[in-house]
């Protein structure tokens, strides 16, 4: 932040960390810094409101998850926050709750998110038994029990983001000693406890509603190509809407009780799997598709089963980053390209997302790899090349306000329609900066004008690979000059 304090994912990241240390204040001053710049991002009220509960401030925390839903009605942990705090405010009853919100949200949407958290958890154990209509009495009175009995159970959400179940009334501290005694060591197998999908022993055990057991990874990655169960086929479409893979707390006692060894090795893998996915500058994973600049927002619809898991890995490991180049027919992708940071990913039913991300640093491909289906990267970042001497400074500084008044004039005298849909999809343009050089790619402006142009992408592609600030702005003067005489025919 020293050397970019504009950079507002650094902001919520420093935040998070003071939260860990309990320095509950310096976090909000963070998060308030974010929302003053971002208004409208539903994650930062999420955070916020995780911070404030997290000090004691139930009510507050309840109104800043309650404003996250009023931007975002489908932000799932919000919901989950919400459910716990209104059980935990139920005693105040409807009203009390409602109360303190009313100063930034009315009652009618404060009242819509308390319903739709309320109604969160709500399953219908006898919708699929009901559309089975080859099954014989028996088999479906099977089916019933075994859909009731994953129903009627409630969800605790832990600290780490696992969904596990319960039965109504257990407390929710976990007992790991089990309640039927010891089990000889001799009748224990391992490979009784192995994922038949990556053969290795269970990590976080998941079971499917038709009885099946996976890795809670494996399966994701089988419903990334088809919503079925992997043994048995049968259909998991309303198990992959509801995205609650929970994990099966009698297996994984079991395993951690019996399998400690082994499940020691088993986290060691996924730790040094993990390490590996969280490198920013070795095969980092790369999003073939369109341009991408810094500052500038780039929505993503994500439907190939690669690019889903390599999302869900940029969310698991933390780093929420993925590069973003074009496409090129002899190297498979561009040799320049720019980082995105993930900002809220929006699933969808059937496991397609809708991701909101914004650019970040430029770089430079210098070697290509593949890793599991979608392309990797070693690159190194690009940053603009500072101008030390007063006099060049001083005319770059008068080429800047030419080209940005230049600029302004030609987005200024585009028809009313063009001008709307620009400023829908990438937003108004930046302002001018007092300080050209004070950020390592250069004003945000020319990255926004340059996402608008309707110019060639391997022509946008040679400025983004640009380390001048004076090279880019005559570019961008070359391409205003050609697009204001088009203008004014």
């Amino acid at each position: 932040l020293s050397t970019d304090s504009g950079d507002l994912m650094l902001r919520i990241y420093r935040a998070e960390s003071y939260a860990g240390l309990r320095e509950y204040k310096a976090a909000i001053e963070d998060l308030n810094f974010v929302i003053s710049k971002m208004p409208n991002w539903p994650e930062v009220y999420f955070q916020k409101g995780k911070v404030l509960r997290e000090s004691g401030f139930v009510a507050d925390a309840l109104q800043l998850f309650l404003q996250c839903l009023a931007l975002d009605e489908d932000f799932l942990p919000a919901k989950l926050e919400v459910e716990k705090l209104i059980l935990f405010l139920q005693s105040l009853g409807e009203s009390a709750i409602l109360q303190p919100i009313s100063g930034s949200l009315n009652r009618a949407q404060s009242a819509h998110a308390l319903n739709s958290a309320k109604d969160l958890s709500r399953e219908d154990g006898l919708k699929r038994v009901s559309s089975e209509p080859f099954l014989c009495g028996q088999e479906k009175g099977a089916l019933l029990k075994r859909k009731l009995s994953f129903s009627e159970q409630d969800t605790v959400v832990f600290e780490d983001g696992r969904n596990k179940h319960k039965k109504q009334g257990e407390n929710t501290k976990r007992d790991t000693t089990l309640a039927y005694g010891a089990i000889p060591g001799n009748l224990i197998d391992v490979s009784d406890f192995e994922c038949s999908l990556c053969m290795r022993l269970f990590f976080e055990p998941v079971t499917t509603p038709c009885g099946h057991t996976f890795c809670k990874g494996c399966l994701e990655r089988c419903l990334d190509h088809a919503p079925q169960c992997p043994l048995c086929k049968e259909s998991l479409k309303e198990y992959l809407a509801s995205r609650r893979y929970c994990i099966t707390e009698l297996l994984e006692e079991l395993i951690m009780k019996y399998l400690s060894d082994e499940l020691c090795e088993r986290k060691r893998i996924h730790e040094e799997e993990t390490a590996e996915h969280s490198n920013l500058t070795k095969n980092v994973p790369m999003f073939v598709c369109t341009m991408a600049y810094p500052t500038v927002p780039c929505p993503l619809h994500v439907f190939e089963p690669r690019y889903r898991l390599m999302i869900r890995r940029s969310m698991e490991t933390g780093t929420k980053q993925f590069g973003m180049c074009i496409s090129d027919s002899q190297n498979g992708f561009a040799d320049y390209g720019c980082m995105l940071q993930i900002r809220h990913v929006h699933f969808l039913p059937d496991g397609r997302s809708v991701v909101d991300t914004v650019g970040g640093k430029r770089f430079r491909v210098l070697r290509r790899g593949m890793k599991d289906g979608y392309c990797t990267a070693d690159i190194e970042y690009l940053e603009d090349v500072k101008v030390a001497n007063e006099e060049e400074l001083k005319k770059l500084r008068e080429l800047h306000n030419f080209v940005y008044n230049q600029a302004c004039s030609w987005f200024q005298n585009l028809r009313n329609k063009f001008r709307t849909q620009i400023l829908q999809h990438f937003g108004p343009m930046p302002d001018r900066e007092e300080n050209i050089q004070a950020m390592p790619n250069g004003p945000a402006w020319c990255w926004w004008l340059l996402a608008v142009l309707p110019v060639d992408p391997r022509y946008q592609l040679s400025v983004l690979s640009m380390m001048s600030l004076k090279d880019r702005l005559i570019k961008i003067q070359h391409i205003l000059t050609y697009f204001s005489r088009d203008q004014s025919k």
